[in-house]
């Protein structure tokens, strides 16, 4: 169940004992009361005071009551000017077509279905609920629901504290840092975040990994007919993925890096010789990153490396180069990339 806020007026706000109507009666009452009193010398001054504590006590009491019913919020929750409802049905804000969360702009049709906008044009301005024109009129109401919704990022329990409109949930969780990742051994189920993913690997599989050094010249073997190579930085743990795939001219190598796909790509290097050291192949790229193993090449450049270059024992060996810094991005960024 999503948890959000909402902003209540002041006039009659839990930090008021009472709505604005009732206190203004309850002022008149005591008046009223304190003239009738005085003007028939039944009670005295001291009498009308005690009578009035003891009323506003009673009047306290009861709301501390039917707050304690209710679920009464707590001293800090009030001074913010906000309270805590639970949405039992999260999918109400979510996109009936897409199934996304919402983003403003929504819109809505002449029945009231909403959609997101981008949804509005893959549908054609057609309403797949009702067929009715979607698309012009924009559903404000839903719009300052979801600008007050606040929510906590699904990456809560992997580290991240952030909070965030309902309508940047999607946007967010995309870009962040705490993004679910997963252990690249098939025989391990370990999910966690990138960090906690770099100690997992470290203290349980430490010996299927391949090491190396940023800004450091590395020699490596992969066979002809292996799928990938672990990789990892001998100091802060990244772990990189060495792609091969075999095609009918030879291999086709890569590398790409464990983590959140927004993150920004390392430069690195790839250098093959032929085993008589005639021909060098070179590739110059920048690694994509991706949270899981994938079968894909996630990298904005590949090296083809033909069958002579493998050795009499199916194995090709190359040297790699990982920079930490992204001082060559300018410089040697493949052109459109």
């Amino acid at each position: 169940m999503a948890k959000f806020s909402v902003g209540i007026e002041e006039d009659e706000g839990p930090s008021n004992r009472f709505p604005m109507r009732q206190r203004v009666e309850r002022v008149l009452d005591i008046e009223g009361s304190g003239q009738e009193e005085s003007e028939g010398g039944e009670a005295s001054e001291g009498e009308e005071e005690a009578s009035e504590g003891a009323e506003e006590s009673e009047g306290e009491e009861e709301l501390e009551e039917s707050g304690a019913e209710q679920g009464a919020m707590s001293p800090q929750t009030a001074r913010d000017g906000s309270i805590s409802i639970t949405l039992t049905d999260p999918e109400v804000l979510d996109c009936s077509i897409c199934y996304e969360a919402l983003s403003i702009p929504v819109f809505q049709c002449e029945n009231g279905h909403i959609a997101c906008s981008t949804c509005c044009t893959k549908m054609r301005n057609r309403c797949p609920s009702c067929s009715t024109t979607i698309g012009n009129s924009r559903c404000r109401a839903i719009e300052k629901v979801l600008e007050s919704v606040k929510v906590s990022c699904q990456n809560l329990k992997y580290g991240c504290k952030e909070a965030f409109s309902y309508s940047l949930k999607q946007k967010h969780e995309k870009a962040c840092s705490f993004v679910l990742c997963s252990c690249p051994l098939s025989e391990c189920c370990f999910e966690g975040s990138s960090e906690d993913l770099r100690v997992h690997f470290g203290n349980v599989h430490r010996h299927s990994v391949t090491r190396f050094l940023y800004d450091r010249l590395a020699s490596i073997t992969v066979g002809v007919s292996e799928k990938s190579l672990i990789l990892g930085e001998e100091v802060d743990g990244s772990l990189f993925i060495l792609h091969n795939k075999v095609e009918t001219l030879g291999n086709v190598v890569t590398l790409s890096r464990i983590g959140p796909s927004t993150e920004r790509g390392f430069f690195y290097e790839l250098i093959v010789k032929a085993q008589a050291d005639v021909s060098t192949l070179k590739l110059q790229s920048f690694t994509k990153s991706s949270p899981k193993q994938v079968d894909s090449l996630q990298s904005l450049g590949i090296l083809l490396i033909p069958s002579q270059f493998s050795s009499a024992s199916q194995q090709i060996k190359m040297n790699l180069q990982v920079w930490r810094s992204n001082r060559f991005s300018c410089s040697l960024r493949p052109s459109g990339a």
